[in-house]
């Protein structure tokens, strides 16, 4: 599908889009917890939506996200939807700059931002509200900084940031083959440019 088509197609899948990815992030969320990775896994719908539909409705993906999770699980999640939103509004942004997603390099690319965004955004968060300490798989990773002699802030940041690669750059990479068999879930084409 290309040109005109696109726009009363994705209008009429604007909706299951923002449900699917909205469920993709809380299933992912909820498979984290029983295996106990030591990943967020809360990101992968809010790149979907951000890809699919754009910025601004990635970005309230991700929020929602973030305050649903808070209302049923975990409440510490919440101020992190801001991050999560941040995801979305970027991730919206660098496909337009891109000129779509359907590139091999696409989610490589996108994924390596992300993954130094998110820990920008998160360890402050982490630090000032929560002590650095999240009741997540990585707190052994910030606390073994803290013992070495690093600040809480530093510590935060660092010990985010190689599971923040892993995460977002899996994350980017299950967006894509969404994108690819897209075709075959909806039996319709979406253009190129995504």
């Amino acid at each position: 599908m290309t040109g005109p088509e696109r726009g009363p197609f994705l209008k009429r899948f604007v909706l299951p889009i923002i449900l699917f990815s909205l469920g993709l992030n809380i299933f992912l969320v909820m498979l984290r917890i029983n295996l106990d990775l030591p990943l967020f896994l809360d990101a992968t719908g809010t790149m979907l939506a951000a890809v699919l539909i754009g910025p601004w409705i990635g970005g309230l993906v991700g929020l929602m996200t973030n305050v649903i999770y808070g209302i049923i699980y975990c409440t510490n999640s919440v101020p992190f939807g801001v991050v999560n939103f941040g995801i979305g509004l970027l991730t919206g942004y660098l496909v337009i700059a891109l000129k779509g997603y359907h590139r091999w390099y696409a989610p490589l690319l996108i994924g390596c931002i992300i993954a130094l965004f998110t820990p920008l955004m998160s360890a402050p968060i982490a630090t000032y509200l929560f002590g650095g300490i999240t009741a997540h798989g990585i707190d052994k990773f910030v606390v073994a900084l803290v013992d070495s002699g690093n600040s809480m802030l530093s510590s935060a940041f660092w010990g985010r940031l190689p599971t923040s690669f892993i995460d977002k750059l899996l994350s980017a990479y299950m967006v894509y083959g969404i994108i690819l068999i897209w075709p075959k879930l909806t039996n319709r084409h979406i253009s190129a440019d995504v």
